[in-house]
């Protein structure tokens, strides 16, 4: 028995924000069944097993219904399903599920009662509502591209679709949030979550400074804007990061490396003063850290309690003790690509442990199941999908958020 065990969640989203949000539910045990266009397309690689890696680990767990909402047939099948679940996640422009008979308003006319999460780039009510956004653009309006990058360098987006993947994971938790309010009331509700609030959001240190009396953030590269020293250092054969929030740790750090003169010093010897004279602290620190090799400076550093780390490549975070010990490396069955691996979930409950085992499904593989389930005949299914064949275009006005 999983946490969400019991719940059905219809999922109508693409691209990686939409997917990331109705992923976390199905690492919870919720039923998640994504409705797909027949003549979906795999897109670009690349490719595991003849599958797109990107949609073996954001699919996985998840079940595949082929249906075409502009067929009425289609459309009625589509709506009694609905009208069994708990759940419906979107990542549609605002207007498309409008188009489509299937937004919070037609949805509530066959389950009053549901929870409905729209994601989009700029929310469902803005001046900026039928713009298009991927995460690049959340990340250059929010602000937080401006902050990201080198003092001297370019502003630049972060090595990971963070827009798309914070935007999926408050959209999860608005989405439990409004199902236990559920449980209390007995009413449904609509989130309507922007990957741009999202953003702005994320940036809550910088963006409140500014807003009561502080000065614009800058780009400052590894380093923290109040303490010190905090940054990425040299060693003799590569480099590592060191983050000191405090004075003591500062006097650790000057012990290890042979400079207890300068946790004396005047420059240095507090917060405040270290803030002040950051460039001269890390240009000191450099000079004696460049003389270690970097797993005998690690070595050291974590001994004396001074926080630190390598800078890992993904292969080396692959092999990182701490993720293999706490199971962070899953193994998952694909029907047709096998067995293969992915990133494990991080939430470590107590009492009923995730445990990822089901891959991502194959186009349609559950319509049988779904469809039966629905009260369809072999007869009536057999025809179902032998009309799907014959599709050639699926939702082609629609443009994915």
């Amino acid at each position: 028995m999983s946490l969400l065990s019991g719940y059905k969640v219809i999922d109508f989203t693409s691209f990686v924000s939409g997917p990331t949000c109705t992923r976390l539910l199905a690492d919870l045990g919720a039923e998640v069944i994504r409705i797909e266009k027949p003549d979906k397309k795999k897109g670009s690689g690349p490719y595991y097993g003849g599958e797109r890696t990107v949609d073996l680990g954001l699919m996985r767990g998840k079940k595949s219904v082929t249906l075409n909402a502009k067929d009425p047939e289609d459309y009625s099948i589509l709506m009694k399903l609905i009208a069994t679940a708990d759940i419906i996640v979107e990542n549609f422009r605002p207007g498309v599920t409008k188009r489509m008979g299937v937004s919070y308003d037609d949805v509530i006319k066959v389950k009053p009662d549901i929870i409905y999460t729209s994601i989009s780039g700029f929310g469902q009510v803005s001046p900026y509502q039928n713009r298009g956004a991927f995460d690049i653009i959340a990340e250059a309006m929010s602000g937080f591209m401006s902050i990201t990058g080198e003092r001297t360098g370019k502003p630049v987006r972060a090595g990971a679709s963070i827009a798309d993947i914070f935007s999926g994971l408050e959209a999860a938790y608005g989405t439990v949030c409004m199902l236990l309010h559920r449980e209390k009331t007995g009413k449904g509700n609509h989130l309507d979550l922007a990957m741009l609030d999202t953003m702005f959001a994320v940036l809550n240190n910088p963006v409140t400074a500014y807003l009561n009396g502080g000065g614009v953030a800058q780009r400052i590269g590894n380093e923290h804007p109040q303490d010190v020293p905090w940054d990425d250092f040299p060693t003799a054969d590569g480099i590592f990061v060191i983050a000191s929030a405090r004075t003591n740790t500062f006097v650790k750090i000057c012990q290890v490396l042979g400079c207890e003169q300068y946790s004396t010093d005047a420059r240095f010897c507090n917060d405040d003063v270290r803030l002040q004279n950051k460039e001269a602290c890390h240009e000191i620190i450099r000079s004696y850290t460049r003389k270690w090799k970097t797993k005998d400076i690690i070595d050291a550093f974590n001994e004396a309690g001074i926080p630190c780390a390598t800078i890992n490549s993904i292969d080396e975070a692959c092999n990182d003790e701490s993720l293999q010990a706490r199971g962070m490396i899953a193994t998952v069955t694909h029907k047709t690509a096998g067995k293969y691996k992915l990133p494990g979930s991080p939430l470590k409950f107590v009492h009923e442990p995730v445990k990822l085992a089901k891959g991502s499904p194959i186009l349609g593989e559950h319509n049988r199941e779904i469809f039966s389930r629905l009260g369809l005949s072999k007869e009536e299914i057999d025809a179902l999908l032998s009309k799907q064949a014959k599709v050639r275009t699926f939702f082609k006005e629609f443009e994915m958020e």
